[in-house]
């Protein structure tokens, strides 16, 4: 891997170019602030009386009341007012009172005659348009002339500025002077420039990595560039020199840099919740509100307001910046590596700020280094940070494309390992296959290259369990492994379209349990390779005699986070597709329709386990005729489910899905119950009307349940009785519970009806010698009348008469059928033609209005 070659070559060239950075601007800074002015001396007294109000009025004030300032640079505070200053110095041609402090907002030069005539004035500060300064510099400079001391003339200067109050004056010469502003504002620019590209450079991370984060440092770098400027003169000289009233970037932009540090820094660590998220929380919102305070105030054009909130605003910053740090320190606890990166560039920004301090409050003397410390350690705070930034995204970077390099380096490797080699967690525990923990790390991989090029195909034989309890576990397993070497082998026909990452059998096809199994196929040869596998498995083998037919269903989905986030999940969805694939070879890929169906599949079957206590159960009855004498014959009970959310229910909808829960045999007693009781009614009525119930396969594996229904019916004489139907499916099962359950019904006399015959794969061969009396065939034959098959409903008929059996017909809807069944020797119908399904209570009517036809017909004869 290159990664850790490169990382320290960029290490170096980082320090480099950092270094370089630095370099320069400390050449800059002590070359435009060359001390060769030689300043003369200048005495600066102060007058601070709100009621002066004109230089006339200050030349009057006793010399008792004003105040000596030793250091004039010093600053006054905040929220003095209008400060009056009177400068005693000597005279000289060609000589400037340069005020280094562009920032103030009212700075007027007075010089008074004897007579108290003002013969010279400037009118100036960023509050005033640029143009009225009598020299274009950035500082305030006012010339100063020889003369002066002939006419006895005296300088008067007021100051008045809303935020900190300061006076740094130097009386030097007017050439010197406009040399080293030049020099400074070519650093203050350089300076300048290098924070803009910082803040251009955490826009451009920012939008290419898309953090958050990086929005906010470069939103804090803006409104720093934006205040540095101010405070060094240049916006209000270049771009809008007649504008003065948009010199107000330090109001505008301190709360907004207290604001964006503080969710700079909450978002660099992640702080989204403790203390310290609170913290840098509150300073957001305080910041937020002194903002708004702050245009308020200048609306209202309130002084005092607006002093007060500059120097709040001051003191929160560097509140804000001490929380910053304390922060990093606190964050090498948990993130070691990002507290490393953030705490240098804050180091350097905290110590220009304590020298800054410390130089404003007399305790180091001034120099070059200590006035531009604010400055230079602003800009190289940003420049670290940034790289730091930089480095950060780099780091991060070249820790994927290890991580990413590694994983491709293992899967190359696990594509050349031998089975001794390999993990044994990674082979299943059946049939040597791939292990569900293998294709769990397979299918993340994939989902991580977001590529959705494979199907995830699901394989699945639904009679492995039965043919395992009929040939035993080792000739089941014999047979299985024949299959999957057939499959390994038609794979390798298919080449690259089955996704494999070797030659042996595990890392091709996937075991997930001892019938179920998996593969990844390519999506655009997914359809031939399904083909194929359907071929194959249609191919049976023969062992002692006896060919088994597994019974494969198939499922598919695509692997993609659209249809799961996860390897567990897209194989649950692969199992969920194939527990709705009905027919042997049926393929059924997943869509998302598949999971609300099973949610409601799920609801159904918890809704049937009460459905019978609920009332949420009824039953109707559709009588049957007797073709011959035109007599009721019998009624067959139907089951109905009314459910609370999804109304009606049907039975070929929840019947099923209660065989799979294994509630049929409760449903089973509830129908038989009901069926007893409307008998019973019936019987107290007069009405002589078997009632016929249907039994389910599981019904008939339930012995138990049998022998109570039996046990019941022996109290009834055998005309009382109830009917059984029994579908050719629920006797299909070869099971000694069933030949049991079928064995009792025999002895107890109990008439059985084979239900749904012709519907599937008629049991001609066990028809004989099964304990039913009663035929009925399936509706589905009376779909070959006027065709050449009609003949095979008029042989059912037959074979249902040669086997002496009473022969029923259902689904009859038209009169051209009951004709037909009658031509060929029907005993009984029953459909639409002859009966809807009705509730209980309307029998006894229909009984009624059918006796009433009878009457009728029988006296046609005489009347005619």
């Amino acid at each position: 891997m290159k990664s850790p070659v490169v990382l320290p070559k960029v290490l170096w060239l980082s320090g480099l170019v950092l270094l370089a950075v630095v370099t320069l601007c400390l050449y800059l800074m002590f070359g435009s602030s060359r001390d060769d002015l030689a300043p003369q001396p200048v005495q600066v007294w102060l007058l601070q009386d709100g009621a002066v109000q004109s230089p006339q009025q200050a030349r009057q004030i006793p010399p008792e009341r004003w105040q000596l300032l030793a250091e004039p640079s010093r600053p006054l505070g905040y929220g003095l007012g209008t400060l009056w200053f009177r400068l005693v110095l000597e005279p000289r041609d060609d000589y400037v009172l340069s005020l280094d402090a562009p920032f103030l907002d009212e700075v007027d030069f007075y010089l008074l005659t004897p007579d108290e005539q003002v013969s010279l004035q400037m009118q100036s500060g960023d509050q005033r348009p640029f143009a009225n300064r009598l020299i274009p510099a950035s500082s305030l400079m006012f010339p100063v002339q020889a003369s002066w001391q002939q006419n006895k003339a005296e300088l008067l200067v007021r100051l008045n500025n809303v935020g900190q109050s300061v006076l740094p004056l130097r009386y030097v010469a007017k050439d010197a002077a406009l040399q080293q502003a030049s020099r400074q504002q070519m650093l203050h620019s350089f300076f300048l420039g290098i924070l803009l590209f910082a803040a251009l450079l955490a826009v451009l991370l920012a939008t290419v990595t898309r953090q958050h984060s990086l929005h906010l440092f470069s939103g804090l770098l803006l409104c720093i560039t934006a205040v540095q400027a101010e405070l060094n003169g240049l916006p209000f000289q270049w771009l809008w020199p007649e504008t003065p009233g948009w010199n107000r970037l330090t109001e505008l932009c301190l709360p907004l840099a207290i604001f964006c540090c503080s969710g700079f820094v909450r978002s660099y660590f992640q702080l989204n919740t403790g203390w310290l998220a609170r913290l840098f929380g509150l300073l957001m919102a305080v910041a937020v509100l002194l903002f708004a305070a702050t245009q308020v105030s200048a609306l209202l054009q309130s002084y005092a307001w607006q002093s007060q909130l500059k120097q709040l605003a001051v003191y929160l910053m560097q509140l804000c910046v001490l929380v910053t740090l304390v922060t990093g320190l606190w964050m090498l606890k948990t993130q070691r590596r990002k507290a490393v990166l953030f705490l240098l560039p804050m180091s350097v920004l905290m110590l220009s700020v304590v020298l800054a301090a410390l130089r404003a409050l007399g305790f180091i003397a001034e120099s070059a280094l200590t006035r531009s410390a604010l400055e230079l350690g602003t800009t190289l705070a940003a420049v670290l940070m940034t790289s730091s930034l930089v480095l950060g995204i780099y780091l991060e970077k070249a820790w994927q494309a290890q991580v990413q390099q590694a994983l491709l380096e293992r899967n190359e490797q696990l594509s050349k390992l031998q089975q001794l080699e390999l993990n044994r967690s990674k082979i299943a525990p059946f049939y040597g296959l791939g292990s569900r923990l293998a294709l769990v790390e397979l299918l993340n991989y994939e989902l991580q290259q977001h590529r959705s090029r494979y199907r995830l195909l699901l394989l699945e034989f639904k009679q492995y369990s039965r043919i395992e309890a009929v040939l035993g576990r080792r000739q089941a397993t014999a047979i299985v492994n024949a299959y999957v070497d057939s499959l390994l082998v038609l794979f390798q026909r298919h080449g690259t379209a089955v996704v494999s990452l070797g030659a042996e059998r595990h890392q091709t096809l996937f075991s997930l349990a001892t019938d179920r199994f998996a593969l990844l196929v390519q999506q655009t040869d997914f359809v031939p390779v399904l083909t194929g596998i359907r071929k194959l498995l249609h191919q049976k083998f023969t062992v002692d005699g006896f060919t088994p037919d597994f019974k494969p269903h198939y499922a598919s989905v695509t692997v993609s986070s659209e249809f799961g986030q996860d390897a567990e999940e897209l194989i649950a969805h692969a199992a969920l597709a194939i527990t709705f694939v009905q027919k042997t070879a049926g393929h059924l890929g997943y869509q998302h329709q598949l999971g609300a169906d099973s949610r409601q599949r799920l609801a159904l079957v918890a809704g049937l386990a009460h459905a019978c206590n609920a009332g949420q159960f009824s039953l109707l009855f559709q009588p049957l005729l007797h073709v011959s004498t035109q007599q009721p014959y019998g009624a067959e009970a139907f089951i109905r489910w009314q459910h609370p959310q999804f109304g009606p229910v049907s039975p070929a909808v929840f019947i099923p899905l209660a065989e799979e829960a294994g509630l049929m045999s409760t449903i089973t007693a509830w129908v038989y119950k009901e069926v007893r009781k409307v008998q019973n009614q019936w019987l107290e009525q007069r009405i002589m009307l078997p009632i016929s119930m249907n039994l389910s396969a599981q019904d008939l594996e339930n012995p138990a349940l049998i022998n109570s229904i039996l046990q019941h019916e022996q109290k009834y004489p055998p005309a009382q009785r109830v009917k059984f139907e029994l579908a050719e499916s629920a006797l299909a099962p070869d099971s000694p519970a069933v030949h049991k359950s079928l064995q009792l019904l025999k002895q107890a006399g109990s008439v059985l009806v084979m239900d749904d015959f012709g519907a599937g794969q008629s049991m001609l061969t066990k028809l004989g010698n099964l304990p039913v009396s009663e035929l009925k065939i399936d509706m589905a034959l009376l779909t070959m009348l006027d065709t050449h098959r009609e003949q095979l409903l008029a042989g059912a008929i037959k074979l249902g008469k040669a086997l002496e059996m009473t022969v029923i017909c259902e689904g009859v809807e038209q009169q051209r059928q009951l004709d037909f069944l009658t031509l060929n020797g029907i005993d009984a119908v029953q459909g639409y033609l002859i009966a809807r399904p009705m509730p209980a209570a309307e029998v006894p009517r229909w009984l009624a209005k059918q006796q009433g036809k009878q009457a009728t017909l029988a006296n046609q004869p005489q009347q005619a």
